[in-house]
């Protein structure tokens, strides 16, 4: 048994075969409804990280085959560390997993993590997180919407509100008040003390560029009001290879602008458009804390059905 570090830049055919089969084995476990990312994806994924988005990998080996992966990512200057840590089925309770998280806490203490936090779906993550002594915090479900969407939906608009829908990069007009409207989900349910990302324009901008590197397409819809500002905003984020699984991304609404139907216009004709834009696309994927029950319910009334939840743990350092 030996673990060693991964360099994403330099990913052997025979390393990323092995990786890949990790990576998609525990993702049926945990979610057998959703097709997983394609080799090729999770390779892009490893390979193109937002600047802002420190990274670590690490692959656990037994007689020369990739058993295990783990990876650690930090937003720069954060004290909390994200980790992802797999095992592959047939090779779990051998030590694999205890030997990639001793990398990742090594490497997390050297950047000055504080904590380490991480989310599992199955039973043998729950009881590996136990046993190492993690705290679990709180659950997000992961929901599925199988298009197209009902004919008998009908959103109406908003009086003295506008939309607008982009794909690629955010309009240079609209770059400052869209990450403004962005950072809104910061005061969205979710743990209380977790760090999260800091929407400015430069974010927007590094974001963009590492998923077009990706081969993502970002599809944007926006609401303005009378000043042509952007006060509603939802994303959609989707691999421009045919019959791919669309991700949702934040829906957030700027305080002031709240409960007069935004969010709802705003993602209803985002989804909208994806489904005349790619026909293609017949599922979309959507994470939402378990407490959120505004946007829960929202996402149920436009066909969002649950299909996994994940429990969000805590490891002190």
């Amino acid at each position: 048994m030996a673990v060693r570090v991964l360099d994403a830049s330099f990913l052997s055919d025979d390393v990323m075969r092995g990786l890949y089969e990790v990576v998609a084995r525990c993702h049926s476990e945990e979610n057998p409804q959703e097709p997983p990312r394609t080799q090729s994806e999770t390779e892009a994924f490893l390979r193109h990280v937002p600047d802002a988005d420190d990274r670590d990998y690490w692959i656990a080996e037994s007689s020369g085959h990739c058993v295990g992966f783990a990876q650690l990512s930090m937003m720069r200057g954060a004290t909390r560390g994200r980790v992802e840590l797999l095992v592959h089925p047939d090779h779990r309770r051998r030590g694999h997993g205890i030997a990639l998280l001793g990398a990742v806490v090594q490497q997390a203490r050297a950047r000055r993590a504080r904590e380490l936090t991480a989310g599992h779906a199955t039973e043998a993550g729950s009881r590996f997180a136990a046993a190492i002594g993690a705290v679990e915090t709180h659950r997000e479900v992961r929901s599925l919407l199988r298009l197209p969407l009902r004919e008998d939906l009908a959103i109406r608009a908003v009086d003295g509100y506008s939309l607008r829908s982009w794909v690629g990069a955010a309009p240079a007009e609209l770059l400052d008040s869209y990450a403004h409207a962005r950072q809104a989900i910061s005061d969205a349910p979710h743990e209380l003390e977790d760090e999260q990302a800091v929407w400015n324009a430069t974010f927007v901008r590094d974001l963009e560029a590492a998923l077009e590197l990706r081969n993502r397409d970002i599809r944007v819809t926006v609401a303005l009001d009378g000043l042509r500002e952007v006060v509603a905003s939802t994303e959609l984020r989707v691999s421009r290879r045919a019959g791919a699984v669309a991700g949702t991304e934040d829906t957030a609404v700027v305080a002031e602008h709240r409960r007069r139907g935004l969010g709802r216009w705003v993602k209803f004709e985002s989804l909208l458009q994806l489904q005349r834009d790619r026909p293609d696309v017949s599922l979309v994927a959507t994470t939402n804390a378990e407490e959120n029950h505004a946007m829960l319910a929202l996402n149920r009334a436009l066909g969002f059905s649950p299909v996994a939840v994940y429990t969000t743990c805590v490891l002190q350092m």
